[in-house]
Order: structure tokens, then sequence, then C-alpha cells
């Protein structure tokens, strides 16, 4: 009898399975006479290990498409952001000194940076425009660790732009965003990287978004844990749509209150609330008060760390990528919104939307000082 051996996603294959699994691995476009030929077995045998695989969902489709380990798919705006911070108490209509920087930006590609700098694989499906700013923006990207191979070219429309005004305690007062582009990745474009998300672990989808693009999510039948980011109060709604098939949802209150057409106060209400539309678990933002998770288990309330913010641009970004990242770590509960909150204090006394020493070590001595 041959041995058994359990997988990442614990599906059970024997030793014949594995070779067979592993040969398709390296030579995905590979003919079954072909792979055959390199194991020293049948066709016919090779064609029913391979039906067997297939069932069990570890190879996906046409060309023999594998799930990675752990990979996560995340896809939204990626930007051109440009910051400006008052160098005093910002004075409105009026021309104020200060610094003004440029950073690769947009909270899909910022939450996908965050997690390929904690180590995990992260892969971004987005959208640019084919002039300079678009390719600094992915270079940029892809020097961080992101996958950016699935990024889209627009001919017609420049790269987004997102200009935001910061007040001298790093507090944002106004922002621009010109993400017309965002609405051209639309349905045909995200048909076309399916393959890409059926051999994903997790899809992230923020709502960034069109409404179509969103719509188009909630009526595919991926395996992934999906998880979306509200973004915005005014953006929010926007994910109705496929909030009963969210495994996780990270919101702020008035993100949720938008979502619900609510004006509820009450943090743990709101959390059941969007449970009630079908929400798995909800990681809601109470700003300087602490981050609520909220599932069918537990709700679990953990305050702020003491910081001395620079700018609060991307701090939301990073609370996502930590609590992804810690909970990758199978750490507690506790454990894992405490680092969640760590990633957000950390950027928030950067100036960068990503901090760029954005790694568990260096969080882990942060938590430290506090």
């Amino acid at each position: 009898m041959f041995k058994s051996i359990t997988l990442v996603n614990g599906a059970n294959m024997t030793e014949i399975e594995s070779r067979v699994f592993d040969a398709v691995k390296r030579h995905p476009m590979a003919s079954q006479q072909q792979l055959a030929d390199m194991l020293g077995m049948s066709r016919e045998s090779i064609a029913g290990h391979i039906m067997r695989l297939t069932r069990q969902g570890l190879i996906l489709g046409k060309g023999y498409i594998v799930p990675e380990q752990d990979n996560i798919v995340v896809v939204g705006g990626s930007n051109l952001d440009i910051h400006g911070k008052s160098a005093t108490t910002l004075l409105p209509h009026d021309s104020n000194p200060g610094s003004v920087s440029q950073s690769p930006g947009g909270v899909g590609r910022n939450i996908a940076e965050n997690l390929a700098r904690l180590g995990l694989n992260a892969s971004l499906v987005s959208i640019a425009g084919l002039d300079a700013s678009g390719d600094w923006m992915l270079e940029q990207t892809r020097l961080s660790g992101v996958n950016t191979q699935h990024v889209i070219r627009h001919p017609d429309y420049p790269t987004s732009t997102y200009l935001a005004v910061n007040d001298h305690q790093g507090q944002l007062v106004a922002a621009i965003a010109d993400m017309h582009i965002i609405d051209a990745l639309d349905e045909p474009l995200l048909s076309s990287k399916s393959p890409l998300f059926h051999a994903s672990q997790y899809i992230l989808i923020e709502a960034n978004l069109s409404l179509s693009a969103i719509e188009w999510f909630s009526e595919q039948d991926f395996q992934a844990f999906l998880i979306a980011d509200a973004v915005s109060a005014t953006k929010a709604p926007r994910l109705r749509s496929v909030l009963s098939k969210l495994d996780l949802l990270k919101v702020n209150q008035d993100e949720a209150r938008a979502i619900l057409e609510s004006s509820e106060d009450d943090p743990k209400n709101l959390a059941q609330a969007l449970q009630a539309k079908g929400v798995s678990a909800v990681l809601l933002s109470l700003g300087s008060q602490g981050l609520l998770y909220q599932d069918a288990e537990q709700s679990l309330l953990v305050p702020c760390y003491s910081t001395s913010p620079i700018s609060d641009t991307g701090a939301g970004d990073a609370l996502l990528a930590g609590f992804m990242y810690a909970q990758s770590q199978s750490w507690p509960r506790q454990q894992q919104l405490e680092f969640s909150l760590a990633c957000a204090g950390i950027t928030l006394e950067s100036q960068h939307a990503n901090h760029p020493h954005f790694t568990p070590h260096n969080i882990q001595e942060w938590i430290k000082t506090r």
C-alpha cells in the first residue's frame, strides 16, 4: 500500500500521485504522454491520476494550473501618491509652507506591498497607464516583493494619481483622487485573470473597484478565502453585493454605517448587522479607541498603542495586511489584533504610506517600545 501524505490544503495523495503532482508543477504545459515518459508510466495511468488530483482541487483546469501555497491575490487600485504636509497649523484658503513627496500608493497596491514586506506571497491585479508614472510606480512595487506581472497597462488612460494634504500633526485634511482608470478594470479583464483567482488561496478586493467589478466577484465560485476592504464611507456601499460571500470584511464605523444605511453608534451592533448580511468575520477599526474583531464565536476589542503620528495615509492598509500575516502565524486572536494595531501604529509614525522597514521583526521590536 502506498504511503499517504497530506498537503497544505488538507488533501491526501499517494506517493505516486505526489510524483505526478510535482511533475505537473514543474512542467505545467507538458502533455499527458510527456509526463508519462518523464515518470516511466503509461499515459492512461497519468490521465487517471490527473483526474483524481483535479477532483481534489489540487490541479485547476486547462494547462494544469496548480494552486500556490498561501498565495494572496490583491485586486484593487494602484496610484502615484503625492503627499503635502504643512509645517505649521494649516490655514485653509491659503498657501502653507511644508513638504511635498511622491510615492507609489493605492489601497490595493499598498496592502500588497505590506503583505510582501511581511514575507507573504502577494500578487497584484490592478491597472495602470502606459506612462512614466505607471512605469515608476510598478517598478517600486516590484522591488518591494510584489508579483506585478498581472497588472494591466491601459493605453488610453493615465495612471491614477492621489493628492493628499495633511496638517502639521499628520492628519489628513483633504485629498483628491484621479482614479478613472480603475473603472477600466472590467469584467472581461477580470475574467482573463480567472486562472490566477482559481489558483489562489486568498483573494482580497477593495472598494475602489467599480460596482460592476465587485458584482462580478459576487457571481464567481472561487474557492479562495475572500476578503474585502471598505476603503471609505463613499465607496463602501459598493460592497453590498458581495457581503454574503465575504470571509472577512475590514471597515471603520463610518464605512459600516454607509454599507448598512444605519445611524448605529455601538460597534458590536454594527458588526452584528454586517454578520446578518452574511459576512463571516468583521474587522472593525475604531480609530483611537482600538480594533474590534467579531465572528460567530467571539467578539474581542483591543485598544490602540500610543503613537506620535506623522501621517495617517496607509495606516488602515497596514492594519489589514498585519492581520492577514498574524492569521497566517496561527497566533491567538488577541495577539493577531495587537500585531495588526502595531502595523498601523508603525505606519502612522512614518512619512510613507508603506513603512520602508515593515518586517515582522521590526514590528515586534516596535511593540516592545510601547
